[in-house]
C-alpha cells in the first residue's frame, strides 16, 4: 500500500513536524507515565518523548 494511502484523512499536520504513533503498554506502565508526567508538569507524550530520547542517546554510547 502506498504511504499516502496509509495516512488518515483526519490526520492534521502539526507545525512542529511530530507524527502520531500508536504503542501498546501495560496499564500499570501507562498510569506510571501519567503520574510522572503530571509530577513534572508536562503532558504524557512529552514525558515519553524525553524518555525515549534519553534511551536512544544511551544506546549510542
Amino acid at each position: 500500500m502506498p504511504k499516502a494511502a496509509k495516512t488518515s484523512m483526519t490526520e492534521s499536520k502539526r507545525r512542529d513536524g511530530r507524527k502520531a504513533m500508536l504503542v501498546y503498554m501495560k496499564p500499570d506502565i501507562i498510569e506510571a507515565i501519567k503520574d510522572a508526567a503530571e509530577a513534572g508538569d508536562m503532558k504524557a507524550w512529552q514525558f515519553v518523548e524525553k524518555a525515549v530520547e534519553r534511551a536512544l542517546k544511551l544506546k549510542k554510547t
